[in-house]
């Protein structure tokens, strides 16, 4: 697809470590198997996915100066992603995660915010002197509260479509989701967000429509295999997954959220974009390490004419 704007993403990087076997007890000590180590962070995975499949996509984050800095700063000029704006920081490292996969793929992770934690809203508006509107401002919730809220601020005033994908799930001011275009939470990041408790039962239909009466105008709820759906003013739409082999769930929301973006960049409507998240976020389950599983446009073609598990509606 050719982009017809560019897509900002304000966000994180961090290295990730990937280890397969069951949570320990308190001072109990498990073996594991399969250890893996790679890229991640919210906001680089998807820059990374949306310039994959085509996005002129640039990127704020925050590294260390050190080993792991220098190694995401190579891998974004290797992807096509502009790195020109994201600040390597001297005496804070960059963000570390370990994450457990259980036998099924679910995953369990944790997380040093490290370099992240001092990217600054002075940060945002220095970034925001490159962008050009029309626009897809994306961010996420890696980095500080109030620069993710600045970034949707200035996005929104700038006539963007602003995209906040609030992982990982925390209560938000409400005054931020008057700048939010498009909201796009898991079944759990919605709760949270309703300060509801992470087992309460409400139906998706009910959980969307208390959150666009934030101010939203429109919730892209990911509902994992069983897809997406999409509140707003014209009301609900449901937006069916793919069949897939589960092998690693980690990667799943952000390759949906930059293929989410760049299918508006290029001019799809924001159905159509939707369904190609979907698609993304399906393929990208398929494979363990996230930026490996971040999928191109042939794959997610190839995937789409398989139709998908279920009728939409």
């Amino acid at each position: 697809m050719m982009p017809t704007c560019e897509v900002y993403v304000v966000g994180s990087y961090g290295v990730a470590f990937w280890i397969v076997g069951d949570v320990p007890a308190p001072g109990e000590t498990l073996l594991g198997s399969g250890f893996a180590f790679g890229n991640g962070g919210k906001g680089s995975n998807q820059a990374i996915g949306a310039a994959r499949l085509g996005a002129r996509c640039k990127l704020l984050a925050g590294v260390g100066a050190d080993k792991f800095g220098d190694e995401a700063l190579q891998l974004w000029s290797a992807e096509g992603v502009d790195c020109s704006a994201v600040r390597q920081m001297a005496e804070t490292p960059t963000m570390a995660g370990i994450i457990i996969l259980d036998a099924e793929g679910e995953n369990r992770i944790i997380t040093d915010p490290g370099a992240n934690a001092r990217l600054t809203a002075a940060d945002v508006e220095t970034f925001a002197a490159t962008w050009k509107s029309p626009g897809i401002l994306l961010t996420q919730l890696e980095i500080p509260v109030e620069t993710a809220a600045r970034a949707l601020a200035i996005g929104k005033a700038r006539g963007m479509t602003t995209i906040l994908n609030p992982a990982p799930g925390r209560a938000l001011p409400k005054e931020i989701f008057a700048d939010v275009d498009i909201l796009t939470p898991n079944q759990s990041e919605a709760r949270i967000l309703l300060g509801l408790d992470a087992d309460h039962q409400q139906a998706d239909a009910d959980l969307a429509a208390r959150l666009r009466g934030l101010g939203v105008e429109h919730v892209v709820m990911t509902l994992g295999t069983d897809g997406a759906l999409i509140a707003g003013p014209d009301g609900l739409t449901k937006v069916a997954s793919y069949p897939v082999e589960v092998v690693d769930t980690t990667g799943a929301g952000d390759a949906f959220n930059g293929a989410l973006a760049a299918g508006l960049a290029s001019g799809l409507t924001l159905a159509d974009a939707v369904r190609r998240g979907t698609a993304a976020g399906a393929l990208a389950v398929t494979k363990k390490l996230v930026v490996p599983a971040l999928p191109d446009d042939r794959q997610i073609a190839e995937l789409m004419k398989t139709g998908p598990l279920a009728h939409e509606d």
